[in-house]
């Protein structure tokens, strides 16, 4: 008896899956420079050794002009100053991402150290990737609840809380009920909590609290997902949106979803959230990503009278999100506005930016964008522009 064979559509779809997995496995498996790891190394630590108990702010002013004491060369300089500003950028961001975990009492009961401040003894103990400038947030929390915090119940279960711990937040014998009771009138006003602590406290647990025949989702299901969504708790979203169905998935991601891609801060959720995103609706999650994408553009190629440091920021924004944007969005991104941004970055003879969306484009999005690029050289044929064009041609060259 003949097999019957495949459809074209089924086969090309099996063998677009199997490129992207392979491309997967090349971008984990990629093995960084010498100077990369040097840097990060370094970098990261001489913030352990010189933040202490002090403000991220004291320390960036102090490591401003660490690098022109070294008598070092210039090129190292350069790389290490640049190391230095990305860990100084990802302990602002574990910070900001951490800050929103506390309750502010009201004034008239307000402490001379605001509870935030507590984020301070936990800089010299955040846990960082290895050989690069990134603090691994799973790892870190586990750290602290282990060693930090192991005689701290109430920080213990605010950290189990924000990264989905389930197994440490359905300890009865560390969580029982009186202290469970605690908890509800301590920071029981918070979005977070109050949804564990409701939860743990009904008898079905998630399948009555996760009800699929309401219209819309419980209302502690939505706060809880909103924030975790709109301060990037990976765990937490993972968690809550396992338990509802699509509808409701697209309904509440598409709310934070443009405020994510303006703040570019959690780089994890945003790929997760964008992947799922464009699986539902992929004209409408380009649609709300390509304001962020275009004011990060924009301020890089129009702000001259910026210093430096403003510049750096929107150039990290705009490779972070060309970065961890899903290639879905990413191609509907390059093509949006027939290809708006690679023919202003060749227009303006932004080189950096110029290669970078040229790293990130297909084989067919470089063809058919050739042909703008074209367009505009034949009008205006001047060196850069010759220089940039042959980098596209050569690209071209290399990836066909």
């Amino acid at each position: 008896m003949a097999v019957p064979r495949r459809s074209n559509i089924q086969s090309m779809r099996r063998l677009m899956e199997t490129k992207k997995e392979k491309e997967e496995e090349e971008d984990e498996n990629r093995v960084p420079s010498l100077v990369d790891i040097c840097s990060s190394y370094v970098a990261t630590a001489v913030f352990q050794n010189k933040i202490r108990w002090r403000k991220l702010t004291d320390l960036a002013f102090e490591l401003r002009y660490f690098s022109d004491d070294l008598k070092i060369p210039k090129p190292i300089q350069s790389n290490l100053r640049n190391a230095m500003e990305n860990v100084l950028a990802e302990a602002k961001r574990w910070d900001a991402k951490h800050l929103e975990m506390f309750i502010e009492p009201a004034k008239s009961k307000r402490r001379a150290l605001p509870k935030s401040e507590l984020l301070r003894t936990f800089y010299s103990e955040l846990v960082w990737k290895r050989h690069s400038c990134e603090i691994d947030d799973v790892a870190t929390c586990s750290h602290l609840i282990e060693k930090e915090c192991k005689n701290w119940p109430l920080m213990q279960f605010q950290f189990a809380c924000l990264y989905a711990k389930v197994d440490l937040i359905y300890d009865d014998w560390k969580f029982d009920n009186y202290r469970l009771s605690c908890f509800r009138k301590q920071v029981g006003d918070h979005p977070v909590y109050d949804f564990w602590l409701t939860m743990m406290a009904t008898i079905d647990k998630d399948r009555s609290f996760f009800g699929s025949s309401r219209r819309l989702p419980n209302q502690k299901v939505a706060q809880c997902f909103l924030f975790a969504i709109r301060n990037g708790y990976l765990q937490l979203v993972q968690y809550i949106w396992d338990h509802l169905t699509d509808r409701d998935r697209e309904a509440i991601g598409l709310i934070e979803w443009r405020n994510m891609c303006l703040r570019a801060r959690d780089g994890q959720a945003i790929s997760f959230l964008c992947e799922n995103l464009c699986r539902m609706n992929a004209l409408g999650t380009c649609r709300i990503a390509w304001g962020a994408f275009f004011d990060a553009f924009q301020h890089l190629i129009h702000n001259e009278k910026s210093d430096n440091l403003e510049r750096n920021q929107y150039r990290r924004k705009f490779e972070f999100l060309l970065k961890h944007c899903c290639p879905t969005l990413r191609t509907r991104l390059v093509k949006h506005s027939h290809f708006r941004l690679i023919c202003d970055a060749f227009r303006y003879n932004e080189q950096e930016i110029f290669s970078l969306l040229l790293h990130y484009m297909s084989p067919d999005d470089i063809a058919s964008a050739r042909e703008h690029i074209d367009r505009i050289f034949d009008r205006n044929k001047t060196k850069t522009g010759d220089r940039l064009r042959r980098t596209l041609v050569r690209r071209q060259q290399t990836i066909q």
